[in-house]
């Protein structure tokens, strides 16, 4: 279900805008979050060890809300979508719903706050 994968600095693991396939748990190193903004890509944020990348897609599966790099040589513990969404349909529907409510909620406000 899951694999280790090691991630060179400065490798992209994913680009905003991309359609979702994984969720990630940095297992060591780090990853700059990166948002387009008026054409110029800025760092709006930083994934450290033990942080997930890619949660909020899981809930809502919209596209990426932004570029994740690393800034370091990392590794990433990949958990696929499909392993997870099988796992998540077992769930009561009050906690997806729930879930997804929080996932929209934190798109919603990122989405904010990079238009200030």
């Amino acid at each position: 279900m899951a694999e280790v994968r090691e991630i060179p600095a400065g490798t992209i693991l994913f680009y905003e805008g991309e359609i979702p396939d994984n969720m990630y748990v940095v297992k060591k190193g780090g990853f700059d979050i990166l948002k387009k903004i008026d054409g110029n890509e800025i760092k709006v944020s930083e994934a450290k060890e033990g942080q997930l990348i890619g949660e909020m897609a899981l809930f809502d599966l919209k596209p990426r809300s932004a570029t994740i790099k690393s800034n370091q040589d990392s590794s990433v513990v990949v958990l696929p979508y499909v392993n997870l969404l099988d796992q998540l349909e077992k769930l009561p529907a009050w906690v997806k719903i729930v879930m997804r409510t929080l996932s929209d909620n934190l798109r919603k406000t990122t989405e904010q706050m990079m238009k200030k």
